[in-house]
């Protein structure tokens, strides 16, 4: 094997076995059974998922020599051996090596100042001392807690009024509303009493003791679907504490809230103009029979800093999605509504895909994307569609020192272990703070728009970027997490569609 570069990873492929499946009852042996999976309440366990992770999360040389460990053990075996002899398969002693490059780092911009991202990608700093590109003033907002946590909703205001300044967001005080109990119908009640006597209330914010999904549920129903507002749920727990760590809690939460109500926070340089990406994802609802829901975000500005989301549901076990003229063709419609003409060029992100379904996405999905472009008269735009694979088995190490160690952020690797059928590439643009570097799997299923591969591994890590949860760059594009997010909290909670007029804020963070 020749050692000829600075990068090195280890990948498996899997044979696939198809087998008929039959629907009905299916009787397990208890002696033949093991339980597979982490248990709820063991995953509330922090000593627990401690203890796991440290098992899981190995560095990247504890993790080569583990595989070392494996590899050997499988040439000693006879049994192993005359397996893979018998299918004419052989492995090597050691793990692959394979040049690799590293993308530049890229340029954050904020209202006033642009900066270069440290090595480690965050921006934390920055963000909490200097105005975000766009903010929205909130002037009437409506603040729920329980009489019990009082002191903590006061607290929590004063500390939102002391940091609104340099975030350069207007605070106006809050309309409080101080409830008897914590009962789902006090929530319920209280929230449409404001609603209904106050028109102009931007915001709704609710103070919640414990880990209650019922009543989180309840408001995001009552909020995102049957009186349209902005809500934002908080847990007491997180509040309550020290003034420095409820400073860092409320900087989150009011950066949040600006999403919510439609302010940008940062961007990056875009080089192409004129151009949509758009992020889809797909949720199976396990409580309504396993029924998709897809999650559709797209960018109605220049800057990928305004986005337009839908939501569309499916029947059981449908994970190419149907209803792609209403998402696409609504998106279109705002983009020329806000910029005054149409995108030229289209890039989209379509998470949950596997590689037997990538010729459906092709075949079957990409012409109904295609179709509804005949909506608009002489439109025939550049398209590049990606399939996002984030569960893959390959590792990447970097050997740029003695030892190995975890990949920089903005690693490519676009040859060797890339696939023969398609136009494909790994990169990871996340700082792994422990374990391996994880790549993620970027498949090119068309490109009309003849990006070239530098082109497409420059934008898909620029979009790394934008997602405005993290200040810093996370494992996918933001579109496609902003998809996810959505179509988790439809299908999760809501269990229907959001209302449309919520389609232009990011309500679902």
């Amino acid at each position: 094997m020749v050692m000829t570069s600075s990068l090195v990873f280890i990948h498996f492929s899997l044979c696939s076995i198809f087998l008929q499946l039959q629907r009905g009852e299916i009787l397990l042996v208890p002696e033949l059974s093991f339980l597979t999976g982490i248990p709820e309440n063991m995953k509330k366990d922090f000593r627990v998922m401690k203890d796991v992770s440290q098992q899981i999360n190995l560095s990247p040389e504890q993790h080569h020599i583990s595989l070392r460990q494996l590899l050997s053990r499988i040439q000693k075996n006879e049994a192993a051996h005359n397996e893979l002899s018998r299918w004419g398969l052989c492995l090597d002693k050691d793990i692959y090596k394979a040049e690799g490059r590293v993308l530049p780092l890229e340029r954050i911009n904020l209202k006033s100042i642009s900066f270069r991202t440290s090595e480690d990608l965050n921006w934390t700093r920055e963000v909490a001392r200097e105005a975000c590109i766009s903010a929205v003033p909130l002037h009437r907002w409506a603040l729920f807690y329980p009489k019990r946590t009082v002191e903590q909703a006061h607290n929590l205001v004063s500390m939102l009024q002391k940091i609104s300044g340099p975030l350069g967001i207007q605070l106006s005080p809050p309309i409080w509303k101080e409830l008897r109990d914590d009962r789902i119908e006090t929530y319920a009640r209280a929230i449409r009493l404001v609603l209904c006597t106050e028109s102009t209330v931007q915001l709704v914010v609710c103070v919640i003791t414990g880990t209650k999904d019922d009543l989180y549920g309840a408001i995001k129903k009552l909020c995102c679907v049957q009186s349209p507002v902005p809500s934002q749920v908080i847990n007491a727990r997180t509040i309550t504490g020290q003034p420095t760590k409820l400073k860092a809690i409320a900087q989150k939460v009011l950066l949040q809230i600006n999403c919510k109500l439609g302010g940008e926070l940062w961007g990056v340089d875009i080089p192409l103009r004129q151009l949509m990406v758009i992020g889809m994802d797909v949720y199976h609802d396990p409580s309504r029979g396993k029924r998709s829901v897809v999650g559709f975000v797209a960018s109605i500005s220049h800057t990928l800093t305004r986005w337009y989301s839908r939501v569309v549901f499916q029947m059981p076990n449908q994970e190419i999605v149907d209803s792609l003229k209403v998402c696409l063709v609504g998106a279109l419609q705002k983009f020329h509504e806000i910029n005054h003409h149409l995108p030229e060029k289209i890039m989209v992100y379509r998470d949950g895909v596997s590689d037997g379904q990538l010729k459906t996405v092709q075949e079957y999905e990409i012409p109904q994307l295609q179709k509804c472009f005949e909506a608009f008269d002489n439109y025939q735009p550049k398209m590049a569609v990606f399939v996002v694979q984030k569960k893959i088995s390959a590792n990447i190490y970097s050997a740029a020192t003695d030892h190995f160690t975890v990949p920089p952020p903005g690693t490519v690797v676009d040859h060797t272990i890339t696939s023969r059928d398609w136009v494909d590439f790994y990169l990871v643009a996340h700082y792994a703070r422990q374990g391996c570097g994880i790549p993620t799997r970027y498949i090119c299923v068309t490109n009309t728009a003849n990006l070239s591969p530098d082109h497409m591994q420059r934008l898909t890590f620029k979009l790394c970027h934008m997602y405005w949860n993290w200040s810093g760059t996370i494992r996918v594009p933001a579109p496609c997490k902003y998809a996810h997010k959505l179509a988790f909290l439809s299908g999760q909670v809501l269990h229907q569609e959001p209302a449309i007029e919520l389609c232009e804020k990011l309500f679902f963070l």
